[in-house]
């Protein structure tokens, strides 16, 4: 919606969904700032970039936003593949010069599910919306470093072991476990969750998985960020 600052956390498509929501947002009119507060690789938003580290970014981010509708704002490239995140109390001052903003809040180094650390997700005080994302494709597959990222923290808060099948009840539990996500619920926002990759049958288990996050979650969505299709759960 119009005045949103989105945050995206958790595992199995952020910047995917990143890149859909900017485009579908710019489609619309809408004013787009695209940041991050965390590390991230190559970006998957096209459009004029600006780094942090090169100096005050805020009139040309402007600029941008009033003449392109699109403004992708970093801290600094730490690699040729990786740029470094912006401060959160930067992000809340430039938050008004657009319609929405969307920016990656926590990273998961490619894996479908997480739980965060004690220092993650970094959430702006403007956000309006933490969005945690999770995908229904691990789903069945063994618990390990190899589909979970943050894995020992994942272990202990759904007290399963290593190998164990991931279920729908292990995903409940590392999302909605009272160390992960929840308490990071914005202070004037709300939190929701997308699952992922919920396409065919996956789409009843992310249903089921759906009515067991409300509450604490205020609302749960299912879909794919690669193909734009989302419902509302349950």
């Amino acid at each position: 919606m119009r005045g949103d600052v989105v945050a995206l956390a958790g595992a199995g498509g952020k910047t995917t969904l990143l890149g859909r929501l900017s485009h579908e947002a710019r489609a619309a009119g809408f004013r787009v700032l695209v940041t991050t507060t965390t590390h991230v690789g190559l970006r998957a938003v096209e459009g004029p970039v600006f780094m942090e580290g090169e100096g005050d970014t805020r009139a040309a981010v402007e600029r941008a936003l009033r003449e392109k509708g699109l403004a992708i704002l970093f801290g600094r490239r730490v690699r040729d593949d990786k740029m470094e995140g912006v401060r959160p109390d930067r992000v809340d001052a430039l938050a008004p010069l657009a319609d929405l903003v969307v920016l990656e809040a926590d990273g998961a180094r490619g894996r479908g599910l997480k739980t965060p650390a004690e220092h993650e997700p970094v959430v702006p005080s403007s956000t309006t919306l933490l969005l945690v994302l999770a995908s229904m494709d691990v789903l069945g597959r063994p618990l390990g470093p190899e589909t979970v990222h943050r894995f020992e923290l994942v272990r202990s808060r759904t007290g399963r072991a290593l190998g164990d099948p991931i279920d729908e009840a292990l995903v409940v539990a590392a999302l909605g476990h009272p160390s992960s996500y929840p308490r990071h619920r914005p202070a004037r926002g709300r939190l929701a969750a997308f699952l992922n990759r919920a396409e065919g049958a996956a789409g009843e288990r992310a249903a089921r998985i759906g009515e067991r996050l409300i509450p604490p979650y205020d609302l749960v969505v299912c879909g794919s960020a690669r193909e734009g299709v989302v419902r509302v759960l349950p």
